[in-house]
């Protein structure tokens, strides 16, 4: 592996749905083998977002250096296109270093555009997406949903109706280009530039389930509410792109009286599990994962075992 260009190594990438334990299992393998982290997490790349985002603790930070974590403002549309980017980037500047990669993350289109098999949409200019943003931001995300039902039907059915940030940035290739999303999806795509293997952390579906409930608690007990306020006197609320996902819309909903707190833990619960149940489906679509079965009370050091025992060679 170190003695490969960037292009010609194979990438290990430990994925999987949230509250499978990537981050504990992901800093355990860093660790042995001394490597350094890739974040592939579409919310974590947001700066002042720790807790609701699950975002390693300095700690864990200190014990594997992360890198695409706290990339952008939470009012800045991040798309795919540029997470590939930006992680070649940073794969390089590991390889040329000799230090061991390791990606650990649940977006599946920021796996896919690391190995370079997203759509070439052209860029947008920042003024034209700024405005285009403003004139979202009039709308509900129903209405948002409803206009792309119209225009690109099968955007539509692909992406889930509360899922604004997604609708948005559909509506904006739309907006910007003439051309729907899924015309530019039946493009030829750019050819691969890394070769990715990809390791599956997998739970019961229940026992998952149990995860995800109790890292909301989790996060409460934490101070999240405090988190969302103190973005909130940054100037980031309603509209802005990274708190329309879940966990800080409702967060922000019950901070305004909209919700009481045991109404928006029960929806945040709900909305994490929708979430891990499309990671899911999106995972078991991709081919050559190798999954990995996680039983309930084995800890980070046992999962590795296993992953190595599978994948000998996975970290050199």
């Amino acid at each position: 592996m170190h003695s490969e260009s960037s292009s010609d190594q194979l990438i290990p990438a430990l994925v999987g749905p949230t509250g499978a334990g990537k981050t504990a299992v992901g800093i355990e393998l860093a660790r042995r083998f001394g490597a350094e982290i890739i974040s592939a997490d579409s919310r974590q790349i947001y700066r002042y977002m720790d807790i609701g985002t699950a975002k390693p603790t300095a700690d864990e930070q200190a014990a594997a250096p992360h890198h695409l974590i706290d990339m952008v403002d939470p009012d800045v549309r991040f798309s795919a296109g540029e997470y590939g980017r930006l992680a070649g980037e940073a794969i390089r500047e590991l390889a040329g270093r000799d230090v061991p990669i390791l990606v650990v993350g649940g977006a599946g289109l920021y796996i896919r555009a690391l190995a370079g098999g997203l759509f070439d949409a052209p860029p947008i200019p920042r003024e034209l997406r700024q405005r285009l943003a403003a004139e979202y931001r009039s709308a509900s995300t129903a209405e948002l949903h409803g206009r792309l039902s119209a225009i690109d039907p099968a955007s539509a059915v692909r992406i889930h109706a509360n899922d604004r940030q997604r609708i948005e940035r559909a509506l904006e290739v739309y907006d910007a280009t003439g051309a729907t999303l899924t015309s530019w999806f039946d493009k030829p795509v750019q050819s691969r530039r890394l070769k990715v293997r990809l390791i599956g952390l997998r739970r019961e579906r229940a026992a998952l389930y149990v995860r995800i409930d109790r890292r909301v608690d989790q996060m409460m007990e934490s101070g999240f509410e405090e988190e969302v306020r103190g973005l909130m006197e940054r100037g980031y609320g309603e509209g802005t792109h990274g708190l329309t996902t879940f966990g800080y819309a409702e967060m922000l909903s019950c901070i305004r009286g909209e919700l009481t707190e045991d109404a928006a833990v029960s929806i945040i619960r709900q909305r994490s599990r929708q979430y891990a149940k499309r990671q899911l489906t999106w995972f078991r679509q991709t081919p050559d994962i190798q999954w990995v079965s996680v039983a309930e009370g084995e800890g980070p050091e046992d999962t590795c075992g296993k992953i190595l025992e599978t994948c000998p060679r996975l970290l050199p």
